[in-house]
């Protein structure tokens, strides 16, 4: 990891040194070398950006590739723009503002935002496109108060009547274009082949503040590369290159970039700023424009409608947080083939029924394991030895009581809890009802295939007994089944067997019911 984050940051890292040496050296120079040194490579940077852009667009389709084409577009434009401006430092010309390089800079801002806005991943739903939207208003309006504060006011001050919208207009989409750039760097992922967006959206921010700064040294007459605009100018050309060599990051949908230190706060600085920075002047002057006021307080109703989309968010969230938990929870309890209980809820249940049960009321426990399923399984594949669970979990559910507990203990193994018995013999009754349901036939890829039961039974009169002893009882008459032949339930504790009737289908698998010769017990 340490190595990859060391790829990316090399090429950036040589793009901010040649920034700082060029602004280093500009004031040794006359303006007008300086100018052409500082234009050049601006404009070859640019200029070589389409050929990466163009392999980008034929390698995507649709919104994508049509973004891509717009980056070259753009970066036509932007490069004809450094071209007159060169041609402008060499002829020593001056011309009026805007100029068509100016024109032409501004344009090729306005089709990178467009094209961004196309390449840039893709939001999970309509939401959260609206709230990045409206990411992008808020933070426009606060950048919009501080250049108008600091820049765009006392610019205009100084320009010749009617010319002050133009001048604003002009300076507009380079504002938007910071503010789609914060936003985009916070909520995409950038990799060694996925950096283009944030390399792109960098470089149009730092345009924007070049601009901003450009024309605050204009009106303070400072030279045009104080303040580091020298080198401001020519890391966002070359960051534009550098964007043309790469693709588009995947978007942050686990929002875990958006939650990791400095990215948490980034759109949120020029808020804090803007903020700060008109209380300031308000506490100084005791007033404030009308430009400063409509800004802030469209940023506040924005931010207002943002919060109530993010409880609507937070809201969807923890429903899906619930529905999520509920799933875990019958995950945990139930079996994920027959979606009976399993062996832990059915414990429980078996459990809270014998806590519940009057001194008088029987709570009966049966015991089920299916006959000839092997051969099923072995014969027919898993496929339809899970059918034939399946089979038989509705089935034992169809002949259960509405408030009896069925369950799946493991393979082949079922488990009945049968609270409120009046009578013993009404398990017996049950289990007899359950034998003859499963040993219908099941219908298996066009085949019909039979499995029988054995059930052991037991029962418990009043509260106070023990799940595990009865599970243990149940099993000893499940055995006494088994060796009786299978295909019929005994009970636990019977003293006679009662006589066995002729089973119903072969000895595999019989139906009939027959009673346990064991001696008396204290349960039932």
């Amino acid at each position: 990891m340490h190595e990859l984050r060391s790829r990316i940051m090399t090429p950036v890292r040589a793009v901010l040194l040649a920034g700082v040496a060029l602004q280093l050296i500009l004031p040794l120079l006359s303006t007008r070398l300086g100018l052409v040194i500082a234009d050049v490579p601006i404009t070859v940077g640019v200029l070589c950006a389409p050929a990466g852009f163009l392999r980008q667009a034929r390698a995507h389709i649709g919104r994508e590739r049509a973004g891509w084409a717009l980056g070259i577009a753009a970066s036509c434009l932007v490069g004809t723009s450094y071209i007159l401006y060169t041609g402008y430092a060499v002829l020593g010309l001056e011309p009026g503002k805007p100029s068509p390089a100016d024109l032409l800079s501004v344009i090729g801002g306005v089709v990178t935002l467009v094209g961004i806005a196309l390449i840039a991943p893709r939001t999970h739903s309509a939401r959260a496109g609206i709230t990045h939207a409206i990411d992008v208003a808020i933070v426009t309006s606060s950048l919009f108060a501080l250049a108008w504060q600091f820049v765009i006011a006392p610019a205009t001050a100084t320009l010749p009547p009617g010319t002050q919208t133009t001048f604003v207009v002009i300076m507009l989409p380079e504002i938007i274009s910071a503010a789609l750039a914060l936003t985009l760097m916070s909520g995409t992922r950038a990799s060694q082949q996925g950096r283009a967006l944030h390399l792109l959206a960098a470089a149009m921010a730092l345009f924007a503040l070049a601009a901003v700064l450009s024309t605050h040294n204009a009106t303070a007459g400072k030279p045009w590369y104080a303040t580091g605009d020298g080198a401001l100018y020519l890391i966002a050309g070359l960051l534009i290159f550098l964007s043309s060599r790469s693709s588009v990051g995947a978007a942050d949908v686990s929002g875990r970039r958006a939650l990791a230190g400095f990215w948490l706060v980034l759109p949120y600085v020029p808020v804090a700023l803007a903020i700060c920075a008109v209380s300031g002047m308000y506490l100084r002057t005791g007033a404030l424009s009308p430009v400063l006021f409509w800004a802030l307080v469209s940023g506040t109703v924005l931010a207002l409608v943002r919060q109530f989309l993010g409880l609507l968010t937070i809201k969807r969230l923890l429903r899906n947080l619930d529905e999520q938990q509920e799933r875990l929870r019958h995950a945990a309890h139930h079996d994920p083939l027959t979606l009976l209980p399993n062996r832990t809820a059915f414990h429980t249940g078996a459990v809270e029924a014998l806590a519940a049960a009057g001194p008088d009321v029987h709570t009966g426990v049966l015991l089920l394991d299916l006959d000839g399923f092997k051969p099923i399984n072995d014969g027919f594949g898993h496929a339809a030895g899970d059918a034939v669970l399946v089979a038989v979990g509705q089935r034992l559910r169809g002949g259960l009581r509405g408030h009896d507990t069925s369950a799946r203990l493991g393979g082949d193994e079922f488990a009945v809890v049968l609270p409120g018995l009046d009578d013993p013999a009404e398990a017996e009754a049950i289990a007899a009802r359950l034998l003859a349901r499963i040993v219908a036939p099941v219908p298996i890829a066009g085949a019909q295939v039979q499995v029988g039961v054995s059930i052991g039974i037991t029962t418990a009169r009043g509260p106070g007994h023990d799940v595990d002893r009865l599970l243990r009882e149940a099993d000893h008459a499940l055995y006494a089944a088994k060796a009786a032949g299978k295909g019929v339930a005994r009970r636990y504790g019977e003293a006679e067997a009662a006589p066995r009737p002729e089973p119903a289908w072969p000895a595999a698998a019989r139906q009939s019911y027959e009673p346990a010769p064991r001696a008396g017990s204290p349960h039932g």
